[in-house]
């Protein structure tokens, strides 16, 4: 074996050396330590008893040094004792390990040199094989060999060193003494003697809030406690709730201010009664005395359950609602209240109070109830109360317990009771007055409705005034809605043409607590004509007469009805309205039939003087209107006397003599035309059709149709009234202005009396005009609601025909809200004039007045064009809508036709589900016509006069409807008498006439005829200033109500929502203008004229809308001046726009002129007037 095996073994018995002269000096250091914190403990405690002076503190100095040195000699001496040779290290290995048997021993008493050198005596195989067998034992149990030194007492050795030194370090922490005891030992030559001084300490006082306390079960409490001359670490809150266990509540530290220290603790809720006391450690334990919480509790109410007998007239069950306060019930409904409480009481009451929160809530309605007891039971816990509900209310309950405790206010439950509706009805057909032919059969159907059931449902039909008839159209079940029907068979009433049929309905609610209220319709009428009048037009397909005009309902027919109406009206209210408003009522119905009385008479007169002729037609027409002349002063006379159920007879009868009148000129034209042959006829029928129209025209059955149609209740008319209004206002307003200036000059002229009556008088017409003012600005306010609501219904029945399509868009302008705010505020400038004293004062307010008239006149004329662009844009959708329904309607028809049984006779036909279908068809047709109708007329009256484009195409598409809707008319009656082949011609004739109508109005919209795009500009900035001048004038508003205590509750101050809204609006607009601008530009739509001052404007535009849209309304109610600086260049460019666009117009005026043309009927009736101009005698010129 080589020497490998004895150097490995070597390498061993070193490694092992190593690690166990580490182990030694762990374990020696160890011991070390222990020894010497021993000795400085010994040492450091000797001082701090005994207290020694310098010397005898230098002589324990040096013992404990001599001490630590010879332990430290000790160790060492041991430690190099521990050190040896490789022999000496492995007779301990030996000595600890004996299953070496002496290998390792006697392997180390011979050297690779005994081998080379061939030692005597020793065999160097043996010695390798000696050398190999240690070696193997060694490695086989290295894990052994390496830890025969044990590392436990090592471990053991540190671990108290530790230990000894933390003593060492935790006594000079925590004692100034033992820390100079301490150094003391280490440096005693600057010792002094350690002298041990008792502390001193102060009493511990401790302040507890609030201490003993008596509260209220729930409520929260904060215990505060103040403790001085102490620091201590904890404070801790002890309770105890169940007289055993005490609970700890750490306390937080609120405040340290000096030597007084403040803790808190919070509880949420105190429920028990409970003791309580304050400890902490501090120089001992420290406790405060035990404080008491007494809790008691309010009587209050736990529940409540309603118990709810309704009205027999309501029909619904009783029931009882539990745990519930709030009531909603009918009026009249009985309720048992039960009421249970936390805790036994003694009395309690339901007290009823006033609603501060609610509108609808007021103290005449509260004192209907009273103040109620409860009824309580034995036991204390529960009570009733019972009473009825008569209106809403709230009430809330208080109780007093047996220990006089009373509740708090509590909370309010609320009582809403459902007043009974009187019951309402709806005629849905026909809907409207109608006329009727004498063999016709009418069906009625009417809805009524009430909440809680009909009592009474019933229709009266009379023919002309005459006996009355009743159809009972409630059946046994009771129900909240009833519908009623009704055919009304002509042909059996026995009625002829001049005769008319009115009806009413009455109904009445089943209400059983104050009676049942009864509600009786307006009163309609169906007017008969002949029938041969409703054939007219169809007989007249192929002749060449010329035909005539519809058959509308005349003015004066029209008028008589109204009479009829409002008298039928004012019956019905007799009861209800204060005796001067009914008698002031009844002289406006009087003046109304006087002037219908004067009418009748100068058309009778104008008849007269012009021509002469004997047909017995046109004289028993003149004799029926006479004898209307003596029914009308009859009906005068009556409501002059106020008896206005007696007038009703003779104004009926003298509407029957009007329509008698009217039928006998009808009658006279039909036997005219089937007198004459194809389209011949000499001077007599001429003069007989000159004659009937004159007749019909003083009728105001007929329209010059070369006029403006001015429409029935249209836009236009209201418009034109309102404008009317505003102008004679203004005008009265001038004047009394002058008045007062005059006034004001010749005050001194004037005695003090005289002047005073003059400032009275003044005053009075001030005032009345202020009152009209402000009945103008109510009406112009309800037509506004009353037109954008029928708009939006149109708008919603279009699109739920369609079934597609997007919602016409409307333009909402700054100046809508404006214009009864203009109005408005002269009616407040009025009254405020009518209150001065001083007749200048009141001069210069007026004048302010006369300014806001003349500001409204402007805004209203403004925005009576600004929305005729898109009614002509929508009138070019609804023509398409009625040419596709047409054709469905001429489908459905075709239907009917063929499933129309064989042998039917026309009343069975008329009775058809089917055909009904098909007329209700045809008369939603009608009503859309009319629709298109008004808007057409809307057009017309309040269109721009620059756009002859839109004014000729809108003239001719009105002048292309009447026969339309004449002739839907006629297919109608004819339908409903069952003969539909022959209606089926009309429609087929009429779909290819409402094609070309259809046509007509699709060209009215703008976007197909082109419009000025300078125009449309214009427009827009015109808008925007009228927006900008009108916020303007609110932030003036605004402001100045805002500094001033005159008028502490101004109900007409603008808001800040209003005024946000105008600023938008306004940013909107400059936005778009200069949009459009900049198009206009890169299109190259402004020609010539940029090249001059179009860039100007253009830079105007876009620095106007700059500077509104970084700007918020409170930035301009800061500075007004900056909104007044916008206004000067709105306006500036807002007349360049306006220059511009009035140029273009007139260039496209040139060209229109020469492109109209005349009507030929228009030149055949001026050529036939002149002809009839030269053969009039000279007399009959003068009595013209």
């Amino acid at each position: 074996m080589s020497s490998s095996n004895i150097n490995s073994l070597k390498l061993t018995l070193n490694a092992l050396r190593r690690r166990r002269n580490v182990l030694l000096l762990t374990r020696f250091l160890g011991i070390f330590c222990v020894c010497s914190s021993g000795l400085f403990l010994g040492a450091s405690g000797l001082i701090y008893l005994v207290s020694p002076g310098k010397i005898l503190s230098l002589l324990i100095s040096l013992l404990f040094l001599v001490s630590v040195g010879l332990v430290l000699w000790r160790l060492v001496f041991a430690f190099s004792r521990g050190q040896g040779n490789d022999l000496r290290l492995a007779h301990y290995v030996e000595d600890r390990f004996p299953d070496l048997e002496q290998r390792l021993l006697t392997s180390l008493e011979f050297s690779d040199a005994d081998l080379v050198n061939n030692r005597a005596g020793v065999s160097s195989q043996f010695v390798r094989e000696l050398w190999k067998d240690a070696e193997q034992q060694v490695a086989t149990q290295k894990s052994k060999v390496e830890s025969i030194e044990p590392v436990r007492e090592s471990g053991i050795a540190v671990a108290t060193a530790v230990a000894s030194l933390s003593v060492c370090v935790l006594l000079f922490n925590l004692s100034d003494d033992w820390n100079e005891a301490s150094l003391a030992v280490v440096w005693p030559f600057n010792s002094e003697t350690v002298v041990s001084v008792e502390p001193v300490f102060l009493p511990v006082e401790i302040s507890v809030e609030p201490g003993d306390i008596r509260q209220q079960r729930g409520d929260d409490l904060t215990v505060l406690v103040q403790i001085m001359n102490s620091e201590p670490n904890a404070v801790n809150l002890r309770l105890q709730q169940d007289r055993v266990n005490w609970i700890d509540f750490p306390m937080t530290l609120e405040s340290s201010e000096g030597e007084v220290l403040t803790y808190s603790f919070y509880f949420s809720s105190v429920e028990k009664s409970a003791t309580y006391y304050i400890s902490f450690n501090d120089q001992g334990d420290q406790t405060s005395r035990e404080y008491a919480i007494d809790v008691y509790e309010l009587p209050r109410v736990e529940q409540i359950d309603v118990a709810f007998s309704y009205p027999q007239y309501t029909g619904m069950e009783d029931k009882v609602q539990e745990d519930n306060g709030d009531i909603f019930a009918p009026e009249g409904t009985e309720l048992d209240l039960t009421f249970s409480f936390n805790k036994s009481i003694n009395s309690a009451l339901v007290e009823f109070v006033a609603a501060q929160d609610e509108q609808s809530m007021n103290q005449s309605e509260n004192k209907k109830y009273r103040d109620l007891n409860i009824e309580i039971d034995p036991g204390g816990l529960a009570g009733s109360a019972k009473f009825f509900a008569l209106a809403d209310a709230t009430y809330r309950v208080r109780a007093t317990d047996k220990d006089a405790l009373e509740s708090e206010e509590d909370f309010e439950y609320f009582i809403r009771v459902k007043k009974d509706q009187p019951p309402s009805l709806e005629l849905i057909k026909p809907g409207r007055d109608e006329e009727v032919m004498p063999l016709e059969e009418v069906g009625l159907l009417v809805d009524a409705i009430d909440d809680y059931g009909l009592s009474e449902f019933t229709l009266v039909y009379s023919v002309a005034g005459g006996e009355e008839f009743a159809v009972d159209f409630l059946d046994q079940t009771k129900s909240s809605r009833v519908q009623g029907s009704e055919l009304l068979y002509l042909e059996d009433l026995k009625v002829e043409p001049g005769d008319f049929i009115n009806y009413h309905f009455e109904i009445a609610d089943n209400n059983g607590l104050m009676g049942p209220a009864k509600i009786i319709s307006d009163i309609y009428f169906l007017q008969v004509v002949p029938t041969d009048q409703e054939f007219r037009r169809a007989q007249q397909q192929g002749g060449g007469s010329g035909g005539g005009q519809g058959a509308d309902s005349s003015a004066l027919v029209t008028i008589q009805k109204d009479v009829i109406s409002a008298t039928w009206k004012l019956k019905n209210r007799q009861g209800s309205v204060e005796p001067q408003s009914f008698s002031d009522d009844a002289k406006i119905i009087s003046e109304s039939q006087r002037e219908a009385t004067s009418r009748v008479r100068m058309s009778i007169d104008r008849l007269s003087e012009r021509l002469s002729f004997s047909d017995d037609s046109y004289d028993s027409a003149v004799e029926n209107l006479s004898l209307a002349i003596g029914q009308m002063n009859i009906a005068a006379g009556e409501l002059d006397l106020e008896q206005v159920t007696s007038a009703l007879r003779p104004e009926q009868l003298a509407l029957q003599y009007i329509l008698k009148a009217e039928a006998n000129i009808n009658r006279t034209d039909i036997s005219m035309q089937q007198g004459a042959s194809g389209g011949g006829g000499g001077g007599a029928q001429q003069e007989r059709e000159d004659l009937r129209e004159l007749f019909e025209m003083e009728l105001g059955q007929l329209e010059n149709r070369y006029e403006t149609p001015q429409g029935r209740g249209g836009q236009s008319a209201g418009a034109s009234e309102e404008n009317d209004k505003l102008e004679e206002l203004a005008r009265r307003q001038e004047g009394l202005t002058k008045a007062q200036r005059n006034l004001s000059r010749r005050g001194g002229q004037l005695t003090e009396e005289q002047q005073r009556r003059e400032l009275e008088r003044l005053r009075r017409q001030q005032e009345k005009l202020s009152n009209e003012v402000e009945l103008l600005a109510q009406a112009m306010s309800e037509r506004n609601t009353r037109q954008s609501q029928s708009e939006s219904e149109s708008s919603d029945r279009r699109l739920g025909e369609r079934g597609s399509g997007d919602r016409p868009q409307t333009q909402e302008t700054g100046a809508t809200g404006g214009r009864s705010s203009s109005l408005q505020r002269a009616a407040d400038q009025m009254r405020e004039a009518a209150q001065s004293d001083s007749p200048s004062l009141a001069a210069a307010r007026s004048q302010k007045a006369l300014e806001s008239l003349r500001q409204q006149q402007r805004e209203l004329q403004e925005n009576g064009n600004r929305s005729i662009e898109q009614v002509a844009q929508n009138l070019a959708g609804l023509g398409g809508d009625l040419l596709q329904k047409q054709r469905i309607l001429q489908d459905e028809l075709s239907d009917l036709i063929q499933n129309q049984g064989l042998g039917q006779t026309r009343r069975e036909a008329s009775r058809d589900s089917e055909l009904r279908s098909v007329t209700n068809s045809q008369q939603q047709q009608q009503r859309d016509l009319d629709d298109i109708e008004d808007m057409l007329r809307a057009v017309i009256a309040r269109g721009d006069s620059d756009d002859q484009r839109l004014l000729s195409r809108a003239q001719a598409a009105a002048r292309e409807l009447r026969p339309i809707r004449d002739d839907m008319q006629t297919s109608n009656r004819v339908l409903r008498n069952g003969m539909a082949n022959l209606a089926a011609d009309m429609e087929a004739e009429l779909e290819e006439k409402i094609e070309s109508f259809a046509q007509s109005l699709a060209e009215l919209d703008p976007r197909v005829t082109g419009q000025n795009p300078n125009k449309a500009i214009s427009d827009d900035a015109e808008l925007l200033q009228a927006v900008v001048q009108s916020l303007e004038e609110s932030v003036a508003s605004y402001n100045a109500d805002s500094v001033s205590d005159d008028i502490p509750n101004n109900t007409n101050q603008p808001s800040l929502s209003d005024m946000r809204g105008q600023l938008a609006q306004a940013q909107r607009l400059a936005e778009n203008l200069s949009r459009q601008m900049i198009q206009q530009s890169q299109n190259g739509d402004a020609g010539e004229i940029q090249q001059g001052g179009f860039s100007q404007e253009l830079g105007n535009a876009r620095s106007v809308r700059q500077e509104l849209t970084r700007s918020e309304i409170e930035d301009f109610l800061a500075q007004p001046e900056l909104l007044r600086a916008l206004i000067d260049p709105i306006v500036e460019l807002s007349g360049a726009l306006r220059a511009r666009a009035e140029l273009e117009s007139v260039g496209e005026k040139l060209f229109l002129e020469l492109d109209q043309t005349i009507p030929t009927e228009y030149r055949d009736l001026v050529k036939e007037y002149y002809r009839a101009l030269s053969e009039v005698e000279p007399s009959e010129t003068e009595a013209f």
